[in-house]
């Protein structure tokens, strides 16, 4: 997922989806009503599942709908829930089943033509949903794209229309029958059905999407009650929802916060999770009341540093690129800004985390400055008196984070450096509008190693390379293409370790940090599991204790 900031990244962001209410007494229930509070820490503005990428929508939409697959909290193991079988004969044409019985919250029915308007609507190019390139290894996706533009608001310009309007390769065979065809064959389809972005939509939410990216009409347990934009949001407990994994209390209510500024209100009993700012760390493992009621799990979310190799030299300089990361003490920087929440990074796929992944693929992921200043000679030096531009978004830890990686690398290779936080990051990110290095973040969107490798680094495109970094790999690409043509998925993932064996030797970016997960939680909750991806309180498996 590509738009998470650092704070959300790292477990300082557990506050995603946090726990129920106050601090005892009549605190937590209106009415008596079981009611859980909960902390929104990211600037969500939009649920609408097909354009919901970034942590805070995905954990508000996780109780709204109800998708085809979900995961196992414990061994990320894809296993069937709206979606009664899918397979295939050859890896490229794949039939899903879908149980009966299922509605939305308006009464339609969760069929297979609600996830082909879902899908269709994502993968067509102009109506700019975030979640449309899950949709580029369906066969006919190249033709719903046709030219536009998107300005920095979302106002989108279309030069050309697309020639299509649906997908080629998805059709409605019966009420709860979709068959896909996919431009390949891809072993791991199955394991992507999970993702927000393969959500179900009601026809009445197509028919008014501007309506339903603000209170959409889901298919889970949850359905949204009000949405205040940027300070409240609030849902009930659906009474005719059908699934299992049902919480035992009945509301939600999120209060949305700036990075890590709910903790007082944590402190005070209202709000039921939270994790403190580095300040307090400390203080709060410290104390013994709080840190009985405290649960770590290893996160899957990378920070790392990207260069703009399509501006040419130095960044397009493999040697320059070892240097930068060599003259990092990752674990220096960790301890000064993120303490117990992140771990140094020696790799491009979370070890342990999701199938594939591997600790030490990074040889030039240990901070060795003496090899630093070598690596930086190699490759002809730093122009003298030149500030080196660190692009990052807009977010008080991000920040205090780069501006630590910013004072190793003037320390150990004596480039002096500058911020140049933006609003816009992303936007900019995408247009190749940076001259330096520049922050990212990416945690995966489904268990497998393939995630972390196709979507940052393929592209097919080998003029002008991926989209943000302007890499490009044959070696890489092929070895994407042979696991994803491979005859099942233990195989396929050997492949796709050997492609980021690829990326270890091109080194096209520098992982600097895994996050670590941490939440705090109070006496009126219990079972809090977080989920393996983004550390998010799984609210499905919260239990409401009062």
């Amino acid at each position: 997922m590509k738009a998470r900031s650092l704070a959300a990244a790292a477990a300082a962001l557990t506050l995603l989806v946090t726990g129920c209410g106050g601090g005892g007494g009549e605190t937590g229930t209106e009415g008596g009503d079981k009611t859980v509070r909960l902390a929104l820490t990211q600037d969500v503005d939009t649920l609408l599942p097909m354009d919901a990428n970034v942590g805070d929508n995905i954990g508000v939409l996780d109780v709204v709908y109800s998708g085809l697959v979900r995961y196992d909290t414990e061994t990320t193991e894809p296993y069937n829930y709206i979606a009664e079988d899918v397979s295939s004969e050859d890896k490229t044409n794949w039939t899903i089943k879908i149980k009966p019985g299922f509605t939305f919250q308006n009464g339609e029915p969760v069929d297979a033509a609600s996830f082909a308007r879902a899908w269709n609507y994502a993968a067509y190019g102009p109506n700019g949903m975030a979640n449309n390139y899950f949709f580029e290894r369906f066969a006919g996706y190249d033709d719903m794209q046709g030219e536009f533009e998107e300005d920095d608001d979302g106002n989108i310009t279309v030069q050309e229309e697309p020639s299509a309007k649906e997908l080629s390769g998805l059709k409605v065979v019966d009420a709860n029958t979709l068959t896909v065809e996919l431009v390949g064959p891809f072993v791991g389809f199955p394991t992507m059905l999970g993702y927000t972005g393969f959500f179900p939509i009601a026809q009445a939410c197509l028919d008014d999407i501007e309506g339903c990216a603000t209170k959409p009409i889901g298919n889970g347990p949850f359905q949204i009650d009000q949405w205040e934009q940027g300070v409240h949001l609030s849902a009930s407990k659906w009474a005719d929802y059908k699934g299992e994994e049902t919480p035992n209390f009945d509301k939600v209510e999120w209060t949305e916060y700036k990075g890590s500024s709910s903790w007082p209100d944590f402190q005070a009993g209202d709000l039921d999770t939270g994790a403190p700012p580095p300040a307090e760390w400390q203080s709060a493992n410290n104390d013994p009341d709080l840190s009985s009621r405290k649960v770590e799990r290893a996160g899957a979310a990378l920070t790392y540093i990207g260069f703009p190799m399509y501006k040419g030299a130095p960044y397009d300089n493999i040697e320059f690129r070892k240097a930068i990361s060599m003259a990092i003490d990752r674990q220096a920087i960790i301890d000064q800004v993120l303490p117990g929440q992140a771990v140094p990074a020696d790799s491009w796929v979370v070890p342990g985390g999701v199938p594939g992944g591997e600790a030490g693929t990074c040889e030039f992921c240990t901070f060795d400055p003496e090899g630093a200043k070598a690596a930086l000679e190699k490759a002809g030096g730093w122009p003298e008196g030149q500030k080196m531009k660190i692009a990052l978004g807009q977010d008080e830890v991000t920040e205090q984070y780069f501006e630590a990686i910013g004072n190793q690398i003037k320390l150990n290779l004596g480039i002096d450096y500058e911020l140049d936080p933006a609003p816009d990051f992303f936007a900019r990110r995408s247009a190749r509008k940076f001259d330096g290095p520049f922050r990212n973040n990416w945690f995966p969107d489904y268990p497998l190693n393939e995630n972390y490798l196709v979507g940052p680094y393929a592209s097919g495109d080998a003029k002008n390379g991926n989209k943000n970094f302007g890499f490009y790999s044959k070696e890489f690409e092929d070895k994407i293409d042979e696991g994803d043509k491979a005859a099942d998925l233990d195989t396929a993932i050997v492949k796709y370790q050997e492609a980021e064996a690829v990326l270890a030797k091109e080194f096209p970016t520098v992982p600097v940090s895994f996050s670590q997960n941490v939440t705090f939680y109070s006496e009126n909750v219990d079972n809090v599991v977080l989920d393996p991806f983004s550390g998010a309180t799984k609210l499905r498996l919260l239990n409401y204790v009062g």
